[in-house]
Formats: structure tokens, C-alpha cells, sequence
């Protein structure tokens, strides 16, 4: 944006959030309340409104601002004695005492906790909701509290279901939404929905689904609808908890074991979850080992073999004389054959094998069919909006005028430039800010009815504004953020469940909206079921603690290869199920984040340097913040719409994908098999039913390698394909067609 769109977009919004605050004094001067004209002309900035439809908008507008930041706007009768029933008007007022924070205290552990929980989103609007509750909530917390440095959760969300359905889950509305389950199959659901939350990685609805009369758990992902929110309410059952219902999601141990040979030297990811194979009947071809799959399901398995594209392969049949024979039990190793640790493949371990490998050509030959339609793809970007974006600015910068206000009132004669370092603005926006205060005031405008602030000696003091001093009770929109944050901390392995608990309860009772933290707080459990650290994790949570510096040998997954790091760790970051540590890593000579589960080793390599860098971080992101070298246009269906958001596209645009050859033009028809069932196309909106979303995005996406875009478009086969640029389309395409058949065993 231009400079001067710049100064001009920051004056618009001061004027609004000006406007805004001489309406709040307003409402709040006088226990009879205005009417919408007299209002009209006693709040400076509504005379801008050029006629009454302008000005009507605009009052609707800023109702709905005040009451979103916790002041409730109510509507009275008029109290005019001599007027008739046709000349009566609905009066305007904000009650007093009806927004003030109940009394809580939080103590030193309980205020630590918040602070890391209202740091934890990486949604622009849910972190805005958060830090707001935070700031609400100054005056309740502990001095002696510090946010912890050695642990920071994430929450971040990827699915554009979310926001609809945390609305509903808060509004308690019934919602309609098209869903595809773990099979494939698609579905329209009508849900009564209670809560939502995050479990290993992935987010989570639960609720009573009407159409079955049972209750029921709903991955986002798997949403391709629009999220319908009807006028239905319903009452949530008393005793639902969905922090309950998240830590009773207990990941059941692999069942199932796959072989598969691995191309000597590569696939390093995919060995990091598997294990030699030891058993002689899988003997792996030259320039290839052989490795062990514990798995879930056919599928998964299949999903981590394509991932690793021409690197990996799925033999269908053992040795010969190693399978048939001992299905029929003819030759079975003895127990006592130390060459043996295995033992032979059963008959179902043989069918496993032949299912795994049917998965991974089904998916390879879906994902060549989607990659074969993307030359016809005609990508125009138009113009990106920002939904929301005015709205946001203005709500946060009223926000922080009232934060200013309270905050000052705690602290008359306060440091100008100590004042702006706890707001995080320059001292100019500072400034700007208190002439905004010192221009407004109750109706009349007279200079004993403005506010009072000076700042001349660089010590801020206010008067004339004790009505706005006073804590605000926080909203249940902010209320949640900060709870959905805690929530996240139940889930960390090491946390104290206890002391988030109690938070939990308190942060609900300040919205005077107990039900909240009943429904996502995790009831009290025996404490050894709560998550423990890994023997790794314990390591580098000692080594931030007693200041030590580590050797990881790491997994770089984008370049399929393990490295050698010296690191200066320094906090612990939990995001999307998976732990991370984050540190100075001498290398680069750069803050870096590695991900726990691809520490090959670690050990302990002397005292750690302080890095100022380090020090000065003010939140901890498991994002890189330099631009990744390949920067690819890739299209995806419903089901991969997830991509857009997860990997932070930059824009996106819905297109049309020509039909495969064999369909008809504009036929839906998807590749078939259990991972591309035929999805309903028309995006007409059914009566009473959901939106269907766009059925194709082309997106813009970042990628750290080529090999990284690639193993993308194979693990998600039939739902992703690149469109450009050149070299990235010639990369896929080399990358699919060179995943040939599994080899005979035995045999190169």
C-alpha cells in the first residue's frame, strides 16, 4: 500500500475509533439513554453522514462495535410523558455497572499460564480476541507473574469451517455442512454442534447429529461445505466436556506391519518411522533396503510410501519359497534360528503387502489423471479482498484507547516511553493516542467535559474519565480465544493441568459464562494419564534450563538428508500435536525451529551464548521467515482445500479443471477408489442445505524444494497438481512417472 493510502486508511480509522468513543461516553452519561437523533447530534463524526440511511448504517455499525468489546448496548422505551404512542422512540444507554469485571484474581502460576495461552494463536483473529482478554484482565493478574520462555504452545488453524462453527458452538445454533468420512464416502449433516478443539494435529467438532440421533465426532478437514448456520437452537447436554472428549482421543498402537524397500541413501523420513526389516524373505533388490511399516491402515501406509516418491516401493510377494510355502506351513523356521528374528510372512501379512501396493498405484495413477488436466488450467488472480480488514483495525484501535485509559488510571505518572513499550507502539502512536482521549468527552464538548491528559514532563496522568477506567468484563467470543489457548496447554506434555484448570474457570467466570470452562476443560484426571515427555524432550528441556548448548543430528525433510546442528536452545514450542525447540543455531548464525520427532540424536556440547536476537523475540513462530526459494501455482479440490490456509498462500482464486479424458464436459466424476469418490459438483445452494465451496482453488504457495512440492502433490494423490512454474510442473510430472512398479524380489 502507498504511503499516503497508508496515512489515509490510519485517519479513517482514528476518526472512526474517535466517533466510537464519544458514543460510548455518551451511552454511558445518562441512565435515560438518547434517541438515535439526538445522538446523531451530539456525537461528533455523524454529521459526516450524508443522509438518514448513511447514518443509520453507520449507528448499526457502531452498536455492534461496542457490544463485540463488552459494553452492552441496550434499547429502552422512550420515558416522554407527553409524546403518543406514534411519536415514541426506542432511547440508547449502556447500563452502569453492567460491564464491569466480576472479582477474580489470578494468582502468579495462573497469570504465567494466560500469558502463554494468549500468545499461542497464529489466527490473526482469534490472537487479536485473546490478547484483548488479556489486556481486560491486567488488573486481575499477578505482579510477580512472568511469561515461561521455555514452553510456548501454537494453535493454528488451517480449516475455513472453523470460524462458523465456534460461532454456532457459542450461539448454540444447529449447523448443516456436506462431509466426507474416513472411507470416502459423502455425506450432508445436520449437527447440533457442543464444542470444538484440537488432538494430535487436527481439529475437531462434537455434537448430536440429528439425521443419525447420536453423537458424533467430525474431523474440519474433512468438511467441503460451507458451514450453515441455521436459526435452530438447541441446549447443550450439562455434563459434555470437550476437553474430555479431546483427551479421551488416545492414539491406538499400529496393528498393522508393511515392508517396504527404500532406495539406499534416500527416504530418510520415512526410515525415521520405521525399522529394518530383519526377516529373510523380504530381501531387498540392489541399491535399495529393506524397512518395516508399522501402520494404522492400508492407506496411511500408502500415503507415506508415495510421499516419498520413486525412493520407495511396496514389494507385493516374499521370496519364493518363503510366502506360499509357510501359509501352508511347510517350511516355518524353527523358534530357535537366531537368522530369523521375524520369521516368515503369514498369508496376512502377504495380503497386507498386495493391499498397500494396490493403495499406492491406485493413488499414483489418481495423482497422474489430476497432474494430466492442469495444462487446461486458466489461473486469473483479480483482485484480493481482505474481508474484515476495517472492521479489525478499527475495533483494535478503540480497544487499545480504552486499554490506554485503564491502564493509565492504575498508573498516573507513568513514563511516556515505558507506557508505549507495554502497548508495543512507538511513542508517536502513543502520542497520537492521547490527543485522541483529549478530544473527547461527554455530550456538550465543553473543556470540563473533555478528558484530561497530559503528557508534557513524559509522564502520562488522565482525569475526567473515570467512567471508562473502571475493568470490562470480557466478551465470550474473548473468553474462548483465551480459553481454546488454555485448552492447548492441557494437551502439552509437562504442563500443569491443575493450575490450567483453575484458569480456565476464572477466565470463564470473568465473561460470567461458567458453562465455557466446562465445556472445554479437561474434567480432573489421575495424573498419570496426563501426556509425558519424551526421554528427547526431557533432555533439551534440561539443557534450556540449565543453560547447555546440544549436537542434534537432524532430518531435513524438504532435502531428504540428516545434518549436524550445534544449537543454543531456548524454548520448547508445542504446534498441530508435534514439539518443537527453538534455539540459536551456530550454522546459521540464525534463530532456527527443529521439530522434535526428526532428532536423529542428541547430545550435550558445552555451555550455551546468550543471542540478543534471541532474547528479543517477542513471540516464537515454528514459521521461517525468510521468502522459500520455489514458489509454485498449485490447484486442489474440496478435500485438499486445507492447503491453501496450511501452507499460507499468498492468494487464491477458484478455477474451472477440464474433464479427464473419458467425462463428459462439466461431469464430476472423480477418479475412482477408496481416496477419489465422486463428490456433488453444482455450487447451487440446496434448500435448507449447506454451500458447496469452490470446487477447484489455485493457490500460490511457497515451497522450501522442488522435492518438497512434489512429495505434496504424491502423498495427497488426485487432489493437488501444479500448474506453475515450468520447472516445478516438469519436476511432478518427472517425480510420478519415475515411481515405477514394485521390483521383483530378488532382482534390481
Amino acid at each position: 500500500m502507498p504511503p499516503h493510502a497508508e496515512d489515509t486508511a490510519r485517519r479513517s480509522t482514528t476518526a472512526s475509533a474517535e466517533r466510537l468513543l464519544n458514543l460510548l461516553i455518551a451511552l454511558l452519561d445518562r441512565e435515560s439513554g438518547y434517541t438515535r437523533e439526538q445522538l446523531r447530534a451530539i456525537v461528533p463524526g455523524y454529521d459526516r453522514a450524508g443522509n438518514q440511511d448513511a447514518f443509520e448504517r453507520m449507528f448499526e455499525r457502531d452498536k455492534a462495535h461496542l457490544r463485540s468489546l463488552g459494553y452492552p448496548v441496550e434499547e429502552i422505551p422512550d420515558d416522554d410523558p407527553w409524546a403518543s404512542d406514534a411519536q415514541l422512540t426506542p432511547r440508547y444507554r449502556v447500563p452502569r455497572g453492567s460491564y464491569r469485571l466480576p472479582q477474580v484474581r489470578f494468582s502468579a502460576e495462573e497469570s504465567a499460564v494466560l500469558a502463554v495461552a494468549a500468545d499461542a494463536w497464529n489466527d490473526a483473529a482469534q490472537d487479536r480476541l485473546a490478547r484483548r482478554a488479556l489486556d481486560k484482565l491486567e488488573p486481575a493478574l499477578s505482579t510477580e507473574a512472568a511469561p515461561g520462555k521455555d514452553l510456548q504452545p501454537t494453535v493454528a488453524v488451517a480449516d475455513p469451517a472453523f470460524e462458523p462453527l465456534l460461532s454456532a458452538v457459542l450461539a448454540h445454533r444447529t449447523v448443516r455442512f456436506d462431509y466426507v468420512d474416513r472411507t470416502g464416502a459423502f455425506t450432508q449433516r445436520t449437527v447440533q454442534p457442543w464444542g470444538v478443539g484440537s488432538r494430535y494435529g487436527a481439529w475437531y467438532l462434537a455434537g448430536w447429529d440429528t439425521d443419525r440421533n447420536a453423537e458424533r465426532t467430525f474431523r474440519l478437514s474433512r468438511i467441503i461445505s460451507e458451514v450453515a448456520v441455521t436459526r435452530e437452537t438447541f441446549d447443550p447436554p450439562r455434563d459434555f466436556s470437550m476437553g474430555g472428549r479431546l483427551a479421551g482421543m488416545v492414539r491406538q498402537p499400529p496393528h498393522l506391519r508393511v515392508i517396504v524397500f527404500v532406495r539406499e541413501g534416500a527416504g530418510q523420513l520415512l526410515r525415521r518411522i520405521a525399522a529394518p526389516a530383519l526377516s529373510p524373505a523380504w530381501q531387498a533388490p540392489e541399491g535399495f533396503d529393506a524397512v518395516a511399516l508399522a501402520v494404522h491402515d492400508t492407506e496411511s501406509a500408502a500415503e507415506h510410501v508415495c510421499a516419498a516418491g520413486p525412493d520407495a516401493r511396496v514389494p507385493r510377494e516374499p521370496l519364493p519359497g518363503t510366502g506360499d510355502d509357510v501359509a501352508r506351513g511347510e517350511c516355518a523356521p524353527s523358534a530357535d534360528d537366531p537368522s530369523t528374528s521375524e520369521g516368515a510372512p503369514s498369508a496376512e501379512d502377504i495380503a497386507t503387502q498386495n493391499a498397500v501396493a494396490d493403495a499406492v498405484s491406485r493413488r499414483l495413477r489418481d495423482a497422474r489423471a489430476f497432474q494430466a488436466r492442469m495444462p487446461g488450467v486458466d489461473v486469473r488472480w483479480g483482485k484480493q479482498r481482505r474481508h474484515g480488514a476495517v472492521k479489525a483495525s478499527t475495533e483494535q484501535h478503540l480497544a487499545r484507547l480504552l486499554h490506554i485509559v485503564r491502564h493509565v488510571y492504575a498508573h498516573q505518572g507513568a513514563e511516556l516511553e515505558e507506557t508505549a513499550r507495554h502497548f508495543g507502539i512507538t511513542d508517536a502512536e502513543l502520542v497520537n493516542d492521547l490527543q485522541t482521549l483529549f478530544v473527547c468527552g461527554r455530550p456538550g464538548h465543553m473543556p470540563d467535559q473533555l478528558i484530561d491528559a497530559s503528557w508534557d514532563d513524559g509522564h502520562i496522568y488522565l482525569g475526567n474519565a473515570q467512567e471508562l477506567s473502571e475493568p470490562v468484563r470480557l466478551t465470550v467470543p474473548e473468553a474462548s480465544a483465551l480459553l481454546m489457548g488454555l485448552q492447548t496447554l492441557q494437551a502439552v506434555p509437562g504442563g500443569d493441568s491443575r493450575v490450567v484448570r483453575s484458569a480456565m474457570q476464572k477466565v470463564a467466570t470473568a465473561a460470567d459464562a461458567l458453562p465455557l470452562a466446562d465445556a472445554l476443560a479437561a474434567p480432573d484426571a489421575d495424573a498419570a494419564a496426563e501426556p509425558r515427555d519424551s526421554a528427547l524432550v526431557t533432555r533439551l528441556r534440561d539443557a534450556i534450563k540449565n543453560g547447555r548448548r546440544v549436537r542434534l543430528q537432524y532430518l531435513v525433510a524438504s532435502r531428504d538428508e540428516v545434518t549436524e546442528r550445534h544449537v543454543d536452545p531456548v524454548r520448547m514450542i508445542f504446534s498441530d500435536g508435534q514439539q518443537y525447540v527453538r534455539g540459536w543455531c551456530l550454522q546459521a548464525n540464525a534463530p532456527r525451529t527443529f521439530r522434535t520427532d526428526r532428532i536423529v540424536g542428541c547430545e550435550d556440547a558445552g555451555e550455551a551464548e546468550v543471542h540478543p536476537r534471541m532474547e528479543s523475540e517477542v513471540r516464537s513462530s515454528i514459521q521461517p521467515a525468510k521468502r522459500r526459494p520455489v514458489q509454485a501455482v498449485v490447484v486442489t479440490d474440496r478435500r485438499g482445500r486445507w492447503i491453501v490456509e496450511h501452507y499460507h498462500a499468498k492468494r487464491f482464486v477458484e478455477v474451472s479443471v477440464p474433464s479427464a479424458p473419458g467425462e463428459s464436459e462439466g461431469s464430476d466424476a472423480a477418479p475412482s477408489g477408496a481416496n477419489s469418490q465422486p463428490i456433488p459438483g453444482s455450487r447451487a445452494r440446496a434448500a435448507r442445505g449447506p454451500r458447496p465451496l469452490p470446487e477447484y482453488v489455485a493457490a500460490e504457495v511457497d515451497f522450501p524444494t522442488l522435492d518438497a512440492l512434489s512429495s505434496l502433490v504424491t502423498r495427497h494423490a488426485g487432489h493437488v497438481g501444479v500448474v506453475s512454474p515450468p520447472e516445478a510442473v516438469a519436476a511432478v510430472e518427472q517425480w510420478l512417472n519415475s515411481n515405477c512398479p514394485e521390483p521383483t524380489p530378488g532382482r534390481p
